[in-house]
């Protein structure tokens, strides 16, 4: 037994390896829980279904990530760091929703089959997010004007976008 997690250990020592396996992982997770919210919020009449499932995936989500992505992938248990992992993932909520809604809208595709197909480079975004924002050794202030920039200019086209839409 310990041979066969000798070797499993050895298999997950890169990182981006380890990565891959559970950003699969995170994926599948992530997309039934959208799939899921997306049916129960498409019962309820005169919302966006599509905005609300996202949103809310997004934070259950986000937890379970937070919780693999840190101890799998980059070995770092620190709750503290919940901040910054959240930072991220608000940014890449909004890339998430806009390309789902560019799918949708421009290409007519499915809701599910357009949030599964957004899924592999939202995943690729988190990695890289987090590797050079979240779990970096040193952490410079221009990483968070960065993101800060991105997320208030992703607001600002998400308000517009729904503005025009109504």
């Amino acid at each position: 037994m310990s041979k066969i997690r000798t070797y499993i250990h050895r298999l997950m020592e890169p990182q981006f390896v380890r990565f891959l396996f559970t950003a699969a992982l995170n994926t599948a997770v992530g997309w039934c829980i959208f799939a899921s919210l997306r049916y129960l919020f498409g019962l309820i009449p005169n919302i966006d279904a599509l905005f609300w499932a996202n949103f809310f995936g997004t934070i259950i989500s986000v937890l379970f990530n937070f919780k693999t992505y840190g101890a799998i992938v980059f070995r770092n248990k620190d709750f503290k760091l919940i901040f910054k992992f959240v930072l991220v993932y608000s940014v890449t909520f909004f890339c998430n929703y806009f390309l789902i809604r560019l799918f949708k809208d421009q290409w007519e595709i499915n809701n599910y089959i357009a949030a599964a197909i957004v899924a592999v480079p939202i995943g690729f975004l988190n990695y890289f997010l987090n590797k050079y924002f979240t779990y970096v050794k040193e952490q410079k202030v221009w990483h968070y004007l960065v993101l800060a920039a991105i997320l208030i200019v992703e607001v600002i086209i998400f308000i517009l976008l729904k503005t025009v839409g109504e």
